[in-house]
């Protein structure tokens, strides 16, 4: 019975692990194609700007939308490193 609930835990275990791996592929893709884009806007305004003045404070609220993307990608990598981390001590215990 011990045995059984030890490799139901253990599956357990595994598919959240493989539920968690997938979702971080799936993210890994969009942010750096948006943070580009988000850059590339911002770049493009800063340089327009200095003939149309009133771009500069887009291309500055454009680097502010790119400035809260890098912090909410590092936000969500440190919670994947916890996330891994306790993945890791599941499967030491299992």
């Amino acid at each position: 019975m011990a045995a059984m609930a030890a490799t139901s835990s253990g599956s357990v275990s595994q598919s959240r692990l493989n539920e968690r791996l997938a979702r971080v592929l799936r993210q890994k893709k969009g942010p750096d194609a948006v943070m580009v884009g988000v850059l590339c806007a911002a770049l493009v305004l800063g340089l327009v700007g200095l003939a149309i003045h009133v771009l500069w404070a887009v291309a500055i609220m454009v680097m502010a939308l790119g400035l809260g993307l890098a912090v909410a990608n590092r936000r969500r990598d440190g919670i994947d490193v916890v996330n891994r981390r306790a993945d890791g001590e599941d499967r030491s215990a299992g």
